[in-house]
């Protein structure tokens, strides 16, 4: 009887060693690839926050955020850029939607979702002593889900879309 309780405890022993060793990483291993439109919008604001340029728009990162047809569209104006072009079609920051001003915080509200699409608006206030006139900026997010992952369609503010600066930028080529 002995050596069947001993086994019993060394079973147990292991499966509880197994679980510590394996328990820490799950919830990481749950939602690898797997952000919400609201995590990837709080991730690229906090970097915005901080200063940092967009690097979710380089050419090299938009496979991680961008719908398929939005990268298409905004390849299409990459390989019709001339080499020497620094700006291309887009000459500021949507992400902050500004050219100099830093931004001091965000809000990010869902306006509208469904299984496959969810439409949210990120408030940004900038930092003072900067004024910037009218109601706050806002800019709109359109996700849809392509294979199993959210990613932006679109976005755009009451004054600009950035599909319709990129089509527009690719008429005038």
């Amino acid at each position: 009887m002995p050596d069947v309780s001993r086994r019993a405890d060394l079973a147990g022993a292991f499966c509880a060693c197994i679980a510590a060793t394996l328990l820490p990483a799950a919830p990481s291993l749950a939602h690898a690839g797997e952000a919400t439109p609201t995590d990837m919008l709080t991730g690229i604001y906090r970097e915005a926050v901080k200063g940092e340029y967009p690097d979710w728009l380089k050419p090299q990162q938009r496979t991680k955020f961008l719908s398929k047809s939005l990268l298409a569209l905004w390849a299409r104006c990459d390989a019709r850029k001339a080499p020497d072009d620094d700006t291309g079609p887009i000459d500021f920051d949507p992400t902050t939607d500004t050219n100099g001003l830093e931004l001091e915080s965000f809000t990010i509200t869902r306006q509208n979702a469904t299984a496959n699409a969810a439409v949210l608006a990120v408030k940004l206030n900038y930092r003072k002593p900067y004024y910037r006139p009218g109601p706050p900026a806002v800019v709109t997010y359109d996700f849809v889900q392509e294979e199993g992952h959210w990613r932006i369609d679109s976005f755009h503010t009451t004054k600009w879309s950035i599909r319709e600066m990129l089509t527009q930028w690719l008429k005038k080529q």
